[in-house]
């Protein structure tokens, strides 16, 4: 999120949680060149948005993610538009997600408004979040320019 929080997906919830009081490995990547403020401000509001309104989906990360394409296509832009207009009726984005979908959906909410050329910002993350795995995320993000790899965090046995 921004600073030393983090919005993250657990089997716990979604969770807003000081980075040090995280007891889990996370690979961590960011945007390259840096965010500006005001993109900044754009992925911490979908990810805001999306801890007020949603719970861990285990079914979701177990099956969808297991039966289905990352490959993102019409039915993923079908439901950005529907959690776009979900946004503008002033109703929670998504009831359920997993990990590595919300980071996806972060990204991809923070510029899609439903215009086929949003699609096309670098940092628009171009997989179906609802069909990744955490792996699939990490490739993709390795593979492309606009991410860098920072590492795995590890929290320090007595941080």
């Amino acid at each position: 999120m921004d600073g030393q929080m983090v919005i993250h997906a657990t089997k716990r919830g979604i969770l807003n949680e000081h980075i040090d009081m995280w007891n889990e490995e996370a690979d961590m990547f960011r945007p390259n060149p840096e965010m500006s403020a005001a993109d900044t401000k754009k992925v911490v509001g979908v990810a805001s948005n999306i801890l007020g309104s949603a719970d861990y989906g285990k079914t979701r990360a177990v099956i969808k993610s297991t039966f289905g394409s990352s490959t993102a296509g019409e039915d993923l832009y079908a439901r950005l538009t529907k959690y776009n207009e979900r946004l503008e009726d002033h109703q929670g984005m998504v009831k359920n997600v997993y990990c590595s979908e919300l980071v996806i959906l972060c990204y991809q909410m923070a510029w899609f408004q439903g215009k086929v050329e949003e699609r096309n910002n670098k940092l628009f993350i171009n997989l179906d979040g609802k069909h990744a795995w955490p792996s699939t995320l990490r490739r993709y993000l390795r593979s492309n320019p606009f991410f860098k790899e920072l590492g795995l965090f590890k929290k320090q046995p007595n941080a």
